[in-house]
């Protein structure tokens, strides 16, 4: 995401219209244009939703690093086929 405002902008507007709050409201209470508030809407990415991204890849990422072990693992029991201890 390529925005000129933080990360912490965005999902604190995408709380406040979540609360029911008018975007052109959030966007006077935070200072930033209602066309960036109306584009963030629309997006459809929700705090809930950041949070649940943020999940998936930390389960992800602890997937990938047991695949990483066990290929360790498996490579000092069974070197790589071509490859002579």
């Amino acid at each position: 995401m390529n925005s000129p405002h933080p990360a912490t902008l965005r999902t604190r507007a995408l709380e406040l219209l979540s609360e029911g709050h008018a975007a052109g409201e959030v966007a006077r209470q935070l200072g930033i244009p209602p066309t960036t508030v109306y584009r963030w809407r629309r997006s459809g990415t929700t705090p809930s939703g950041l949070a649940q991204a943020r999940t998936r890849i930390q389960e992800l990422e602890e997937e990938v690093l047991l695949c990483r072990k066990t290929i360790d693992t498996m490579s000092e029991v069974m070197p790589p086929k071509g490859v002579t201890r």
